[in-house]
């Protein structure tokens, strides 16, 4: 026989069982179905934080000083001295690495006791913050309520958040005007640092946003420290390197300093690793449901010897061999597993796709400011999954299609 042959005799046996092999076929859709949409989950979401990483800049290098080199007892109140302070030295020493675009230095104030002072003399405890090193994907970019947002680049100048305003304050009326941050010790010691209202965001935080320049100059008198800069260093940095290759380097030597380290890109090659174990575990709960298949498709095989005995010994009568015979009956059981793959892939994919609208709906409706798809279906996925239902199909059927090929033609033709 040939295989056009087996193939047609086979498909016509599927045919005659239209409920059996329906029924059969269910339980290779089912995990099928599962594969494709646990894993579709996985890729998606994995593929979601790799463009919210490269957004972010994977060729950004986020550097701290090293250690301090006395871990003795310190207080808020006395700055511990690091074993490699970024230095305004250190960091125009980086502009000039090859590779290197851009160097953005940051100093927090998270240890200092910081008030706003408005211009009616009224006082409110907020946070200073500097210059955001970068984006956070999770929050929305605040908006302007008055002036402007953009990066400050003048000493004086402040942005206030609509959080840090009092009850009934308008926006407007403060633009320009002088407010100050005002530093108290517990020694009972304070001192004011005049700014220029420029801009007023929408931010829920009580916060303001301040310059570098202005926050070295908080910290130097906080510490009592006028050289702050030079003896502590920046308290973080940002290298944006030209390329990924170039921020590989700049790790590499940069740790090689001392330095504590760290690159978006080492960070993603984590997540890979840890999204390559996620989607083998979401995997495995539609091969459990294949497995099961696999028992069925045995069990059909098996009921499909003893209802066709006499056509089998007939077959071999007329001179089909016993691999023909064999040949026939895995052909079946493979189609019954590459027709379940088919419409298994099918629902998985329709299943992704209602999901995807479901939870961008369920973002649009929570404010969130995010919006992808979570659920994706690649070739490679939906061609992995036909294959490996044929597959399982093929290999569920190698007894039954060993055992048809075992019987004898003068007991099959006198089978009732």
């Amino acid at each position: 026989m040939t295989f056009h042959d087996m193939l047609q005799t086979a498909l016509e046996n599927l045919g005659r069982r239209k409920v059996r092999t329906a029924l059969t076929s269910t339980g290779v859709i089912v995990g099928i179905l599962t594969i494709v949409t646990m894993v579709s989950l996985g890729v998606g979401v994995q593929r979601e934080i790799r463009d919210q990483f490269a957004a972010l800049g994977l060729e950004n290098v986020f550097v701290r000083p090293g250690q301090p080199q006395e871990q003795d007892f310190f207080t808020q109140f006395s700055a511990p001295t690091p074993a490699q302070p970024i230095t305004p030295e250190v960091a125009a020493r980086w502009r000039q690495l090859p590779g290197v675009r851009d160097v953005t230095t940051r100093v927090n104030l998270d240890q200092v006791t910081t008030l706003l002072e408005l211009p009616d003399g009224g006082t409110r405890r907020v946070r200073v913050t500097g210059l955001d090193l970068i984006a956070n994907p999770f929050r929305a970019p605040p908006a302007a309520l008055a002036g402007t947002l953009g990066p400050l680049e003048q000493p004086g100048q402040v942005v206030l958040a609509a959080g840090a305003l009092p009850a009934g304050a308008r926006p407007e009326e403060l633009l320009g005007q002088e407010v100050a941050i005002v530093l108290r010790s517990p020694r009972g010691e304070s001192e004011r640092f005049p700014l220029t209202v420029v801009g007023i965001s929408d931010g829920a935080d009580n916060e303001v946003q301040a310059t570098t320049a202005d926050m070295a100059a908080m910290k130097a008198w906080w510490f009592n420290a006028p050289d702050y800069l030079e003896r502590y260093g920046y308290d973080e940095a940002v290298i944006r390197a030209g390329d990924v290759a170039a921020a590989a380097e700049i790790v590499r030597a940069l740790r090689s300093e001392g330095f504590r380290v760290q690159s978006l890109e080492l960070i993603l090659q984590q997540a890979n690793r840890v999204f390559a174990v996620i989607n083998v575990m979401l995997a495995s709960v539609g091969g459990l449901a294949l497995f099961v298949a696999s028992l069925g498709i045995v069990n059909t095989m098996i009921m499909a010897i003893y209802e066709r005995t006499r056509e089998i010994g007939t077959l071999k009568a007329i001179g089909a061999s016993r691999g023909d015979i064999r040949g026939i009956f895995m052909l079946e059981a493979g189609l019954i597993g590459l027709i379940g793959g088919a419409l298994g892939i099918l629902g998985g994919w329709l299943i992704g796709i209602l999901l995807n609208h479901i939870i961008n709906w369920y973002i649009a409706r929570e404010r969130l400011p995010i919006e992808g798809t979570f659920f994706v279906t690649p070739w490679w996925l939906a061609l992995a999954a036909l294959g490996f239902a044929a597959l399982v199909g093929i290999v569920a059927g190698l007894y039954p299609a060993a055992r048809a090929a075992r019987l004898d033609p003068l007991v099959a033709l006198r089978y009732e």
